[in-house]
């Protein structure tokens, strides 16, 4: 698979700081929404897109529900305005096609989280009167994937208007291609495991199995009864055994490899720190009994790592996607200086 490179990319620094400023307030939408599940606040209003019927509604800031729903809403409306400010500049100076593409595809990524997000409330039981939820639970799951896959979408599009990405070409030596296909197998299962984790957040099936790192009162292996939260706890764990694996299993092949452990050796450490951490957060979720704050930094390090296994994922394939086939780079900034007029030959 070859995707094609215009003849001249040129570095923009302050797109690039836009970008980074803009992931930063995805992680912050992140934080917002996984604290409003936490804390059973996601009907903190039941309409939408206003709250209680007005933009900024009266006593939101001292009641907290209010405060972490609203806070949630307004926040992904100004990653909403920046995406539309990232496409409008990408699109008048980027000369990359698939970057202007991707630029689109954010923002269209973010209207549809908006309607996920909305339609997880006007759905939910209180509105249309049902005694199941399930409707608006799967609206929740979707939305809270999307979020996922939004934040990654970040990530792409900040990486690649980067310096490194530009000029200096990194990730543009080949990696071997079992670590390309042990980086594709990770965050395939880094995924799956999200969505599993959005289904017990949404489902409230945590603590269905309120024991870890086993599954009964007597240490035993499997629990004593079974139900659907059962079955998607345990899911759950499973999924982080095998993100466990695929990751140890990357993270050898990588450090194998001398040209993947020059260019993603230090990126993979900080992965493999941050599964660690993420496991024991997850216990934490249990051993607190679901407490808030747990629970909110449990799915905000899973984005994390989720979205760092995918940074390396990207690089690793870099080689693959945008060959080496020469091609002239404008080193230039933003900013008119002799070093900057000047074309150099770089990889693609």
């Amino acid at each position: 698979m070859s995707l094609a490179l215009p003849a001249q990319a040129r570095h923009q620094p302050w797109l690039v700081r836009y970008c980074a400023v803009a992931l930063v307030f995805t992680t912050f939408v992140l934080f917002a929404g996984a604290f409003t599940t936490s804390i059973h606040a996601g009907m903190a209003f039941k309409d939408w897109p206003l709250s209680n019927g007005s933009l900024n509604p009266p006593g939101w800031i001292s009641d907290e529900d209010m405060r972490a729903e609203h806070s949630h809403r307004l926040l992904a409306e100004s990653v909403g305005f920046l995406s539309l400010g990232a496409m409008v500049w990408i699109l008048r100076t980027e000369k990359r096609r698939w970057i202007r593409r991707l630029s689109i595809a954010l923002v269209l990524m973010i209207v549809f989280q908006g309607i996920l997000g909305g339609s997880r409330v006007l759905f939910d039981k209180l509105n249309i009167g049902s005694t199941s939820n399930v409707v608006a639970q799967t609206f929740a799951v979707l939305h809270a994937t999307g979020a996922e896959i939004t934040l990654c979408l970040w990530v792409t599009l900040t990486a690649a208007l980067s310096r490194g990405w530009i000029v200096h070409g990194v990730g543009a030596t080949p990696v071997s291609a079992t670590v390309c296909r042990w980086a594709a197998l990770a965050v395939t299962l880094l995924f799956l495991q999200i969505i599993i984790g959005a289904v017990v957040r949404q489902g409230g099936y945590a603590l269905a199995v309120p024991y870890f790192p086993f599954s009964g009162p007597g240490h035993e292996l499997l629990p004593p009864g079974w139900n659907w939260g059962v079955v998607v706890n345990l899911a759950h764990r499973v999924g982080a055994g095998l993100v466990t694996i695929a990751l140890c299993g990357l993270a050898i092949n990588v450090f194998r490899d001398p040209a993947a452990r020059r260019q993603l050796g230090a990126w993979m450490a900080v992965i493999l720190a941050t599964l660690v951490l993420q496991v024991f957060l997850g216990a934490l979720v249990i051993w607190t009994l679901k407490n808030p704050d747990a629970a909110t930094t449990h799915m905000l390090v899973g984005a994390f790592l989720l979205a760092s296994t995918w940074l390396l994922t990207l690089l690793a394939h870099r080689a693959v996607w945008w060959p080496n086939a020469a091609a002239e780079y404008a080193i230039p900034s933003d900013a008119a200086t002799p070093a900057a007029s000047s074309v150099v030959t770089r990889p693609a």
